[in-house]
């Protein structure tokens, strides 16, 4: 059995974690119980990648896995379990507990495409009742 784990990194200096070039709020790495480590972007700008593949939501990583921020920076992620694994958690207790185990990210490409498609739907038919309304008159 494994120590839960919940670390969140990124620019900003709330982060457990602070990197510069990344995005304020950039991934989460989590350790279940059992030991299986999660990573999660959270719908950034630079984007984060295992191996080859972008995340737009969780995975959990392998051994073999490299984790890889704003498309250039490797992240060492066994390196940082290691770290955070030496750390007290008594004095951070609030950014040890994740809000959601693993946080998925607020939001994919697939869902934005939607979202666009939607309104887009609605500005057409407001300007298609527009133009109605002014042949009326």
């Amino acid at each position: 059995m494994s120590k839960k784990l919940f670390v969140r990194i990124g620019s900003n200096p709330t982060n457990d974690m602070v990197i510069d070039g990344i995005d304020s709020f950039h991934m989460e790495l989590f350790r279940d119980t059992e030991g299986n480590v999660f990573v999660s972007d959270l719908n950034t700008q630079s984007g984060t990648r295992v191996n080859s593949r972008k995340l737009d939501d969780y995975i959990q990583l392998n051994e073999n896995d490299k984790v890889y921020l704003a498309e250039t920076i490797l992240f060492d992620w066994k390196k940082i379990l290691k770290q955070f694994d030496g750390k007290d958690s008594s004095t951070n207790q609030s950014k040890q507990t994740p809000k959601a185990e693993p946080k998925v990210a607020r939001y994919n490409q697939k869902s934005a495409k939607r979202d666009y498609m939607e309104i887009a739907l609605i500005y057409g038919a407001i300007l298609a009742m527009i133009f109605l309304i002014s042949l009326w008159f």
